[in-house]
């Protein structure tokens, strides 16, 4: 058994399962508008910030934070941007799931 040919097996299957062909339904969707588009990458811009800063220890200024909660409150309040969200979280704990396996999985190897 060739472990390169499962992993490839193992994204054709993330490819092809239901939450990632709604997520890119809906973001295919989403994305024909500039607007929102641009929105949603402005948003993703100040949430890599923020993140990076958190992740650093640092604590993010108030100002970043209000921007970016009433960033998410504008987009979210479209129904069809909340599903996308949505989406996106079902598909990000599902790879967060998939790592976890793994990582469990070949614990003893790793240790």
């Amino acid at each position: 058994m060739n472990p390169y040919d499962k992993v490839h097996e193992l994204v054709r299957a993330i490819k092809d399962c239901r939450e990632v062909r709604e997520y890119l339904e809906i973001k295919d969707e989403l994305y024909k508008d500039e607007k929102t588009k641009a929105m949603i990458k402005d948003f993703r811009e100040k949430q890599v910030e923020v993140q990076s800063l958190l992740m650093q220890g640092k604590e993010a200024e108030q100002e970043k934070m209000e921007k970016l909660q009433s960033l998410y409150s504008i987009l979210a309040s479209n129904v069809k941007v909340k599903e996308f969200f949505d989406k996106e979280v079902a598909f990000d704990v599902m790879l967060s799931d998939i790592y976890k396996i793994i990582g469990e999985s070949l614990k003893e190897i790793l240790e």
